[in-house]
């Protein structure tokens, strides 16, 4: 009954899940090991094992096939973490989280739906939320708005509370602060799960009218201790957009209303002359910086604008082939799917080449970053990225040797050596010095021209050839064929099938 129940909350994908084996824990507390994806489906027997506290513990991805999910998760790594206060401050605003203690002492917010929703719509509201509560820079799932099962593109899992049971150290905290048992998890969760987004409650938008949400929540809670100065410097920023002609009184107006307790004179003198001298947000200071959604602010007549924002980017994925292929996705605006584009390791890592490809797929220019903040953008998303596995035949080395196999066994046989010159491969057993023991040795390889194998990949579009041929011991032979040099390239010898296929013998009477 308990793990049918616990099933029916944490549903998402069913033909993957995640595994977590712990190894220690960092300095901070958080704790480390070793996670990994399982390509195989979600059975009854891990929700139960999970629950049990028996092998790995379950990590679920909530992004479904068709893009959808029941749940999402605010996960907070901020150590250490006051709790108490984070979970007084979700409650004063009404907000209908599950909150739960992570196995590294962290929080994990769910937010539970009644049915299926789409991933890109439970995002957006958790992103509205983390801003709301001040931990704007904490992760989302699902971290995908989209997935392309067909491209081996899965999403990224959330690893479930309540491994072992009531004995767990990942737990639900009730109104008193307390830990619930599993039952009175299943209870918290009736309390709180919603049918509908739209009822999970706003910031006021009327204090800082059509402004950045950050100003409207921390106006609508206060601004925390230490933060006053840098605070009414960015409410200055925006009465200037809101009221160019009368901004300095409004100013004064606000100092009294939303700074507990407000600035002497000097101090709001001084935040004037700065602003005299000029204005813009200070995005990546305190208190902003914790409340930012900068997808919205963008959007708003007196936010910080599209064309002062650095690009946004979205979930990363990588797909371990040779060379790997990365998807990254692009937010639009909230009524659009999100954007996927994807990458080579080159385009990721130059930003003018990341520019050209969002040019060429998604007819955009994105504005350049300095160097080093996109540097540091690119590396915090790869360190989060999802690294997708494949089998040997989905790499570049995997699909050249099936390509070159096909070559030298697929097609007509050379009868002699000279038919090299008429496309055909030539197999042969020469002697040649062992590099190794540095004696010579008879091997079988066959020969062929690079250019006949190059127009035959080309002709299967597939371009790399010289380094793939080196990576398999291939060799490179000079010849002389009817009185014409010829440069060769020389493998191993594949193995001849040895059989016929079994051909069905087709019925004689017509359909």
């Amino acid at each position: 009954m308990e793990v049918e129940k616990f099933k029916s909350i944490f549903e998402g994908l069913d033909i993957a899940y995640g595994q977590h084996q712990p190894n220690g824990s960092r300095a901070d507390g958080k704790q480390q090991g070793k996670s990994y994806i399982v390509r195989q489906e979600v059975t009854h027997e891990l929700w139960q094992k999970h629950l049990e506290g028996e092998g790995p513990s379950l990590g679920i991805i909530p992004i479904r096939a068709d893009n959808t999910t029941k749940w999402g998760c605010i996960d907070i790594d901020s150590y250490p973490l006051d709790h108490r206060a984070l979970f007084t401050r979700i409650r004063k605003l009404k907000i209908p989280l599950v909150y739960c203690k992570s196995k590294s002492g962290g929080a994990h917010l769910f937010l539970f739906c009644t049915k299926t929703m789409s991933s890109k719509l439970v995002r957006n509201k958790l992103t509205e939320i983390k801003s709301l509560i001040g931990h704007s820079t904490a992760e989302v799932f699902p971290k995908q708005s989209s997935i392309s099962l067909e491209k081996g593109d899965l999403g990224n899992f959330l690893n479930l509370p309540y491994y072992n049971g009531n004995k767990s150290v990942r737990y639900a905290l009730k109104e008193n602060g307390t830990s619930a048992t599993l039952e009175e998890f299943f209870e918290i969760y009736e309390k709180n799960v919603v049918e509908d987004l739209d009822t999970i409650a706003s910031p006021e938008v009327e204090v800082i009218k059509d402004g950045p949400p950050c100003l409207q929540a921390l106006c609508s809670q206060g601004f925390p201790t230490g933060t006053r100065n840098n605070g009414l410097f960015n409410i200055g920023v925006y009465l200037k957009k809101f009221d160019p002609d009368n901004w300095e009184k409004l100013l004064e107006k606000y100092n009294q209303k939303h700074m507990n307790p407000p600035l002497d004179s000097k101090e709001v003198v001084v935040v004037v002359k700065s602003l005299q001298k000029g204005y813009q947000y200070k995005c990546k200071d305190q208190p902003i910086v914790s409340f930012c959604n900068v997808n919205v602010c963008k959007t708003r007549k007196h936010g910080v604008g599209a064309e002062n924002v650095s690009q946004q980017l979205g979930a990363l994925s990588k797909l371990e082939t040779v060379p790997p292929i990365w998807f990254l996705e692009i937010p639009t605006d909230d009524n659009e799917d999100d954007l996927k584009i994807q990458l080579s390791t080159e385009e990721l890592q130059i930003q003018t080449k990341f520019q050209k490809r969002v040019m060429e797929v998604l007819t955009m220019m994105p504005p350049l970053m300095k160097s080093s903040d996109w540097q540091q953008l690119v590396n915090s998303k790869m360190q989060s990225a999802l690294r997708i596995p494949v089998s040997s035949d989905g790499s570049v080395s995997g699909q050249f040797l099936a390509h070159l196999q096909e070559f030298c066994t697929g097609r007509a046989q050379a009868a002699t050596r000279d038919e090299i010159l008429l496309r055909k491969p030539w197999t042969e057993a020469l002697p040649e010095k062992n590099e190794k023991t540095g004696k010579e040795e008879v091997i079988t390889r066959t020969y062929f021209r690079l250019v006949d194998l190059h127009a035959y990949l080309i002709r299967n579009k597939f371009g790399q050839i010289v380094a793939e041929l080196r990576g398999i011991n291939g060799i490179h032979k000079f010849w002389k064929l009817k009185n014409k040099g010829v440069n060769t390239w020389g493998v191993p010898v594949f193995d001849d099938q040895d059989s016929d296929h079994e051909v069905r013998k087709q019925d004689a009477t017509p359909f």
